[in-house]
């Protein structure tokens, strides 16, 4: 069967938008109820990296089959499965146990993991390749978006009810995402091979692949460092806000001035949002870019050096800063750190072998989820030995520029 790839393009596109975005706001949703969870489930807040590692390391099993799952089932089925799984993730979190935190993470991991790969898969398919970069950036904004969404929805939730009841509303909300994207399964899972195997070797394919493809090697690098930084950020900087520069939870408010609405959110939730949002503007702005103006691999580059500038720059805040330039330097953070994402995966269409798509969006996958399983749990480890978030700020920020460099090297050769 032939897919009409533009008759499917832009529903393609929303059902991997929402299933992203679901997937993210389940992920990053821990980090923003960190703070009141953790006392619940008696373990400190700083083990917010700890769960973050154990959740992105579940995925890299699931991540690097992911491009087999989809070939055999269907990438739209698979996406349905990550829904579900986050539906159980966000349930056993809300049970406050650390065993349960535990089965919470390794779920959201089995969630988090192969949604990437399984978007890509589905996208490849249906975009042009002039698109691509817009698309895929449009796409990426499904992450940001999530985040967004879990620092503005979750602290009201956790203030009229409390925090189980705030992580589980996610949850049920994962469960209709994987309903209402049924209609799809039909036409976007038409091609497949229901008898192909998966065996042992298939765990191992995609990370050949994208070691023996030397700009899929660099490529993964790249990921690894920017992903691993992205997602330390994203863990770390509701506790940041909290512990160096004195926000509270919910005492402090801020006044959106929109009548007829209840419109004060937790001033933390708030900047975490604009973090997150900014993230959205940055992915869509750096794909029209991309997409006009300049390539997306030297783009890539520029990207991770102002993305080093600005997490120093936040690292660097002061309790005596004003809240409009804590959220203004924390909108130039998500802009930047959050918006290299979409170009990643078009670009890694591009130095794919052909008809190897699938097998190298999960063998990038694994490195990007390798970064981000290792980088939040240094970062805090940075933290909690040096008592700076500064030193964890900069550690960061070199990171993001050694992983800009090696890629923009191998674009000089």
């Amino acid at each position: 069967m032939t897919l009409n790839r533009e008759r499917f393009a832009l529903p393609s596109l929303a059902a991997t938008f929402v299933v992203q975005t679901t997937a993210a706001m389940a992920m990053f949703g821990v980090s923003v109820l960190a703070p009141v969870a953790a006392p619940d489930i008696g373990v400190e807040a700083t083990l917010v990296g700890v769960f973050t590692g154990i959740a992105y390391g579940s995925g890299l099993a699931v991540g690097l089959l992911s491009g087999r799952l989809a070939d055999r089932f269907g990438a739209l089925r698979i996406s349905q499965a990550t829904m579900v799984f986050a539906f159980f993730g966000c349930l056993l979190l809300a049970v406050s146990t650390p065993l349960s935190a535990l089965a919470s993470a390794i779920s959201l991991g089995l969630c988090y993991g192969p949604v990437n790969p399984l978007s890509t898969h589905i996208l490849s398919r249906v975009a042009s390749e002039r698109s691509r970069p817009l698309y895929f950036s449009i796409k990426q904004t499904g992450m940001p978006a999530g985040a967004a969404l879990a620092g503005l929805v979750l602290p009201p939730l956790v203030a009229a009810y409390n925090w189980q009841v705030a992580i589980a509303s996610v949850g049920v909300a994962a469960a209709v995402v994987s309903v209402l994207v049924q209609p799809l399964r039909g036409p976007l899972d038409s091609i497949r091979e229901p008898k192909l195997p998966i065996r042992l070797g298939s765990f191992i394919h995609p990370l050949l692949l994208v070691w023996e493809t030397p700009m899929l090697r660099r490529l993964g690098l790249m990921g690894f460092t920017y992903s691993g930084v992205q997602v330390a950020i994203m863990s770390f900087y509701v506790l940041y806000l909290i512990d160096d520069l004195s926000f509270s939870y919910t005492g402090d408010t801020v006044d959106l001035g929109i009548s007829n609405l209840s419109s004060s959110l937790p001033a933390v939730g708030f900047v975490f949002a604009v973090l997150q949002i900014s993230a959205v503007f940055g992915r869509l702005f750096w794909g029209a870019v991309a997409d006009r103006i300049i390539g997306a691999s030297p783009l890539l580059v520029g990207i991770g050096l102002a993305t080093a500038t600005f997490t120093v720059l936040a690292g660097a805040m002061a309790e005596n800063w004003p809240f409009w330039s804590v959220t203004a330097v924390s909108f130039l953070v998500g802009f930047t750190s959050s918006g290299w994402n979409g170009l990643f995966f078009s670009e890694l269409v591009r130095f794919s072998p052909a008809g190897k798509t699938g097998d190298a969006a999960a063998g990038l996958q694994f490195a990007t989820l390798s970064g981000v399983t290792v980088v939040p749990a240094l970062f805090g480890l940075v933290v909690t030995l040096a008592d700076s978030y500064f030193m964890a700020f900069a550690s960061a920020g070199l990171l993001v520029c050694v992983g800009a460099s090696q890629f923009g090297y191998s674009l000089r050769r």
